[in-house]
């Protein structure tokens, strides 16, 4: 019964989103968020009560240390995630619309889980998973 269930792969950032609408260089505050499609379903099945796992790198840096506190407090197993000392997180800016889509702006160019490559996780030591997102 303790079998991980799902493994989610891919780039989490930190994600600030603007507390007052209108433009990203007008807003002063924002507040700080996890982001990532991966994380968000780690998450989701975390609370479900599935075991899940996340893998991927992320830098030895305030914003990689948030992440990884983050999903260890939602009961998702961080065991395969990488702390980059040279690279850092990447991050992004959302603004607060009234209505219409926000603007995004993404800070990942040379970020830590761009740098994966197949030596970072080679086959053999992927774990065991009935799912993989």
């Amino acid at each position: 019964m303790n079998e991980l269930k799902v493994l989610t792969m891919g780039e989490a950032m930190a994600m600030f989103i603007a507390e007052d609408s209108g433009s990203l260089d007008d807003c002063m505050r924002y507040k700080r968020y996890v982001a990532g499609a991966e994380t968000n379903v780690a998450i989701g099945l975390s609370r479900l009560g599935i075991k899940t796992a996340w893998m991927s790198k992320v830098g030895d840096d305030s914003f990689g240390r948030m992440i990884m506190k983050t999903l260890t407090n939602e009961g998702v197993d961080v065991s395969h995630v990488l702390m980059d000392p040279f690279n850092p997180t990447g991050f992004q800016l959302k603004s607060k619309v009234e209505q219409g889509d926000p603007v995004v702006e993404y800070f990942r160019k040379n970020s830590s889980a761009s740098k994966i490559s197949l030596e970072d996780f080679p086959l053999e030591k992927l774990p065991s998973t009935q799912h993989l997102h």
